[in-house]
């Protein structure tokens, strides 16, 4: 038996309630909830599987990420949306702690984590039963520490010190869940204005006002000045449970974007954003970027999309409104919307109407790597 097929073996934490799976060969069959079941087979580090309980049944499949996580999706007999379904165990998640949010990624070699503490933080450990031993890392300090997992799974107790030091202080955390159907609209924006002068105005602060009316949606704008600010907002997001889709907007270029004359180029955005697990689609709205030199967009983790052109902003508004709608409020993939975009707004790919008063605006989408 593969070490594949060992990992998806036991009880998960999952979207539906705990889930439990037992393996055959390649045959899998499992339950969960009060009703639930299903039946599939694995292919390397897929799961393929039928689902029924009480009143629906239909099809999905789960994808191992590594030893605490799969991330997958699932679609309702008579349906046309695909649903998110994800599975954890171990140690993976996110928690509340005494020293703000925690997000533990539970990997066969070890356990690694990530908080902020005057800038960025990790640790790394081993778990050994309901223990996990680790050392942490930060921008002026450095130590050990132990966690202790309740029987139930969410929460722990634990210490920790400094290096150097005898004494032990306490640090605690609870298990944080998704609520479910919530998605976040994060937007990520640079100052346009370069002096007194010019009228105050943010993309941002329209696309609150439109998406926060949604009972679903929860929307927060911030403003980055640099690099090291862009990478901080970015690194935020490993710290939300539920979905989230980005927008970072600012000036760009073909190398990337442009904020008061530094570029940054998307090789570094997207490290920023390597441990974003709950990041769902990436939107460039920057002059330029989907032309990306370095070719960093081509195969992304997460799907991102942008512009070849030096789009208008009228145009490019028109564009990501009817875009974000289609993806936030009308329950569209991003990949479905990304399909449907060019035939509602005609000028958004290469190519305009007949005195059209917007030129083409070169959107590009790339979707996420397989």
């Amino acid at each position: 038996m593969s070490p594949l097929i060992h990992a998806f073996t036991g009880r998960w934490r999952t979207s539906f309630g705990v889930l439990t799976l037992n393996i055959a060969g390649t045959r899998v069959t499992g339950h969960y909830g009060e009703h639930g079941a299903l039946a599939g087979t694995l292919d390397g580090d897929t799961l393929s599987f039928d689902y029924e309980e009480p009143g629906e049944r239909g099809s999905g499949a789960f994808t191992l990420k590594r030893a605490g996580r799969f991330v997958g999706r699932y679609l309702a007999e008579g349906g046309d949306t695909p649903r998110p379904w994800i599975g954890e165990r171990g140690w993976d998640g996110l928690y509340e702690t005494t020293f703000g949010r925690l997000r533990l990624l539970h990997a066969a070699d070890g356990v690694e984590g990530f908080y902020e503490a005057a800038g960025p933080a990790a640790l790394r450990g081993r778990a050994d039963g309901d223990r996990l031993h680790f050392h942490y890392e930060e921008k002026n300090a450095s130590g050990e520490g132990y966690f202790v997992m309740a029987e139930d799974g969410e929460s722990f107790t634990g210490q920790w010190r400094a290096s150097g030091d005898e004494e032990w202080s306490d640090w605690t955390g609870t298990r944080m869940h998704a609520e479910r159907g919530i998605q976040w609209l994060f937007v990520l924006e640079a100052h346009w204005q370069k002096s007194l002068a010019d009228n105050d105005y943010a993309f941002g602060d329209m696309l609150r006002e439109v998406f926060a009316r949604l009972a679903n949606i929860r929307v927060r704008h911030r403003i980055f000045h640099d690099a090291d600010s862009l990478a901080h907002w970015c690194r935020e997001l490993m710290y939300l449970a539920e979905p989230a889709v980005l927008v970072i907007a600012s000036h760009g270029t073909e190398r990337g974007l442009s904020v008061h004359g530094e570029i940054i180029n998307t090789p570094r955005i997207m490290q920023s954003l390597a441990t974003a697990e709950t990041l769902k689609y990436l939107h460039f709205s920057a002059c330029l970027v989907a032309n990306d030199e370095a070719r960093s967009l081509k195969s992304p983790p997460f799907p991102v999309s942008g512009y070849t052109t030096s789009v208008d902003w009228g145009a490019s508004a028109m564009i990501e409104f009817t875009l974000l709608d289609m993806v936030l409020n009308r329950g569209m993939t991003p990949d479905a919307a990304a399909a449907m975009l060019p035939k509602l707004v005609t000028y958004a790919l290469d190519e305009a109407p007949e005195r059209s008063p917007y030129p083409p605006a070169g959107f590009r989408f790339f979707p996420k790597a397989k």
